[in-house]
């Protein structure tokens, strides 16, 4: 199967590309697979495609793996019942950053090795000094005020957690940080906030699976509800989407390779509903978009299609097959007022309409 590359910003990364592609094209469900894998906008899949590509090659696990994304084509689309942000880079940022536990871990790197990070226990930057071993930190106080008193929210956030809001659907952050740093954001976004999931109080940092079941648990919903909006590609993404969930990629500067444009949105206006904007979507998307927006009426279309069918073998039948050619007419028949909610048929046939297209 023959491709136009994309524009990749590495030429390593376009050639990696290309020995994926053709390795995908002589498999089995070939076409399904190279569709997905060159477009891919299910969550799973961008991880995928992202993997597959940075290693040249395609594992049978990754495969596997996009043949899943494959596969959700054809089911109904997900629901959303909560949608979680990370903090830092994502809905705040620090103006003036000094990295104080930091450097106090630089000072006592054997001593904070044995002990527990402080971003997983709750503790403030002098008594873990004290666990440190170290002298009162006065200089590192005043740092970590500095940095607490220039975080402030992006341009976008603030009309983006209440837009989710609007909709029902819960809002929560979901961040690795450190103690100190938790009142702040709570101060700027707390009416706006449903669920507070922070790894200091969770005792597990993203992308541990154990973080993200302790935010469903929060949150009350199942992974498959989840939508994660993140800056961080293996925290926020690949942990929420092992994890069973979908995500979002914040690129604000637009730096995403190939594969994770995909999902990646450059404002939060972008982040939900888990839809992008018509112009910034494949056409496979489009295509199911459509599907879904009037599955009622292609199915009636497709009943009638397969009737007509039927009725002209009727017709043609011999006298000796007519009674059995009635019978498959009048058992179509009997199916006319049964509800259809299979989008299966019609995805499977868009796919190979659009793989040849192509090809």
């Amino acid at each position: 199967m023959s491709d136009a590359l994309p524009s990749f910003r590495l030429p390593a990364e376009q050639a990696a590309y290309a020995a994926v592609l053709a390795d995908l094209a002589g498999r089995d469900r070939g076409d399904e697979a190279v569709m997905v894998f060159r477009e891919p906008s299910d969550p799973d899949a961008a991880v995928v495609a992202d993997s597959m590509i940075r290693a040249g090659n395609v594992s049978d696990a990754l495969y596997a793996r996009l043949l899943a994304a494959v596969d959700r084509l054809y089911a109904p689309p997900p629901v959303t019942r909560a949608v979680a942000f990370d903090a830092f880079g994502t809905l705040v940022h620090i103006g003036r950053k000094r990295h104080p536990f930091e450097r106090l871990i630089r000072q006592a790197r054997d001593q904070a090795q044995a002990l527990p990070s402080p971003m997983v226990q709750s503790i403030g930057l002098a008594d873990y000094a004290a666990a440190l071993g170290l002298p009162h930190p006065d200089a590192e106080l005043a740092m970590l005020d500095e940095e607490l008193a220039t975080i402030a929210p992006y341009p976008d956030t603030l009309d983006a957690l209440r837009r989710v809001r609007e909709t029902g659907v819960r809002v929560a952050v979901a961040s690795n940080l450190a103690l100190p740093y938790a009142a702040p954001l709570k101060a700027l976004l707390g009416d706006l906030v449903d669920v507070w999931h922070f790894s200091f109080d969770a005792a597990a940092i993203k992308p541990d699976r154990a973080f993200y079941a302790g935010l469903t648990d929060l949150l009350g919903c199942e992974a498959s509800e989840l939508l994660m909006v993140g800056d961080t590609w293996r925290d926020d993404i690949v942990g929420a989407v092992k994890a069973g969930s979908r995500a979002r990629w914040i690129d604000r500067e637009g730096r995403a390779s190939y594969a994770r444009r995909f999902i990646a949105i450059r404002d939060l206006s972008d982040a939900y509903p888990d839809r992008r904007r018509a112009a910034q979507m494949t056409e496979l998307e489009l295509v199911r978009g459509g599907i879904d927006a009037n599955l009622d009426d292609l199915h009636a279309q497709q009943w009638a299609l397969e009737a007509a069918n039927f009725r002209q073998i009727l017709r043609d039948a011999p006298e000796t097959e007519k009674a059995a050619a009635k019978r498959a007419l009048n058992d179509h028949y009997d199916t006319r007022d049964q509800p259809e909610t299979s989008r299966a048929a019609l995805m499977h046939s868009a796919i190979s309409t659009i793989a040849a297209r192509k090809a």
